[in-house]
């Protein structure tokens, strides 16, 4: 217990110091060890290469390549900048989320329902995207707790705005959820999560079955929130960032087709920026029973 105190003491002091790098600095980083991922066997590059080419089939290989590499590169420039949305200076961090386009539409989609779902993606920055939301309202996000000792640093970290609230991915985080939009507040969730069994659907994402969290559909069909993807595109050369907003697709609500409008919408999201897509997660590794893994018939 005390060595494992110490070295969280440690780890936080190596965040908070990292955390105020510039952003130029963490992401010529990012970009260096993106870049030897590419050119080295790893598993990260093999299920980055596997899931683009499952999912953009019909994009020229050249063009594949491309987008692979780069998700590596960006993948990379999200880890080493998720100190600074953590820890970093406050100044630097309102700076990052200070476009009038982003605030007006937020403020506007809070006024057409101040309880509302904001759906982030494991695309651009999403730490930066939780941190945004909590700047107009309170809001409470769902969480998978960590084995390891960084657990407790990145709770610090998603809540260091006093709107935040983290929630475990349990019954009782669940609940919360359901009481926040009932008391008018946001929630945020990560929709392109293989959700553990029981507590998904199968639905087609970029045309191959995928197990779809239901959560969302339950929690908008139970209440008036509006819902949202919030997507924060990391701008190049260190330029800072440009959030966008956009309503999820039509069916969010019903039953029999929300995980599946649910994955149309992430999908859009990943189509307009699939460079800065996280495509090495394992998505497809839970299959409808009788159907082969995609994995498996790769090799």
């Amino acid at each position: 217990m005390f060595n494992t105190r110490v070295m969280q003491v440690v780890l936080r002091g190596l965040l908070v110091f990292i955390g105020y790098w510039p952003l130029v600095v963490l992401h010529a980083l990012g970009w260096f060890t993106g870049t030897a991922l590419w050119w080295f066997p790893n598993s990260l590059r093999r299920g980055t290469r596997i899931h683009v080419e499952l999912c953009l089939p019909g994009t020229p290989l050249e063009q594949r390549r491309r987008i692979a590499r780069r998700s590596l590169i960006e993948s990379m420039k999200g880890l080493l900048e998720a100190p600074a949305i953590w820890f970093g200076p406050r100044w630097r961090l309102r700076r990052w989320m200070g476009g009038a386009s982003a605030r007006d539409a937020m403020r506007k989609a809070l006024a057409q329902a101040p309880s509302a779902i904001f759906l982030t993606p494991h695309l651009g920055s999403w730490e930066l995207a939780g941190q945004f939301v909590a700047e107009f309202s309170r809001v409470t996000v769902l969480y998978k707790p960590q084995d390891s000792v960084f657990d407790p640093l990145i709770l610090a970290g998603r809540a260091r705005n006093p709107n935040a609230r983290l929630v475990p991915t349990t019954t009782g985080g669940v609940k919360a959820l359901l009481g926040a939009l009932r008391n008018g507040e946001a929630v945020g969730i990560l929709p392109d999560h293989d959700p553990p069994p029981g507590s998904g659907r199968f639905a087609p994402f970029f045309g191959i079955p995928a197990h779809t969290t239901d959560l969302v559909g339950k929690l908008a069909a139970r209440t008036d929130a509006g819902v949202w993807f919030l997507v924060a595109e990391r701008r190049p050369w260190a330029r800072g960032f440009q959030l966008h907003l956009t309503p999820a697709p039509a069916g969010i609500r019903e039953r029999k087709q929300s995980v599946a409008a649910l994955n149309r919408g992430v999908e859009a999201c990943i189509l307009r920026l699939p460079e800065q897509y996280w495509w090495s997660y394992k998505r497809y590794r839970r299959q409808p029973t009788g159907r082969g893994s995609p994995y498996t018939l790769r090799g």
